[in-house]
């Protein structure tokens, strides 16, 4: 179901704005009004509204050395994992594109 179908004036299309992140950019998360709440994070999870996939996401993150933690359930951005001081790389280390 939809907000529209609903009626609901908390949320578009299931889906409320949630605030800012300094990382993550604008964040959305499931309505609680209209929407069924995900039974793996408890309706935590937020979604980041600049992103067209989880990938494009992780790959921005790279640059901050961080990386998402996905819901299993409804793959939403649970945690933030810092993924270590960046070290010196040596010869024919780090990611070939």
């Amino acid at each position: 179901m939809t907000a529209a179908t609903l009626g609901c004036q908390f949320c578009i299309d299931g889906h409320m704005p949630a605030g800012r992140d300094d990382h993550l950019g604008e964040l959305f998360e499931r309505c609680p009004a209209c929407s069924v709440e995900c039974q793996s994070c408890n309706g935590l999870a937020v979604f980041p509204a600049n992103y067209n996939s989880p990938l494009e996401l992780v790959v921005d993150l790279l640059a901050f050395r961080l990386g998402p933690a996905f819901c299993p359930g409804c793959l939403g951005v649970i945690a933030l994992v810092s993924l270590g001081p960046r070290g010196p790389l040596g010869p024919g280390e780090g990611i070939q594109l």
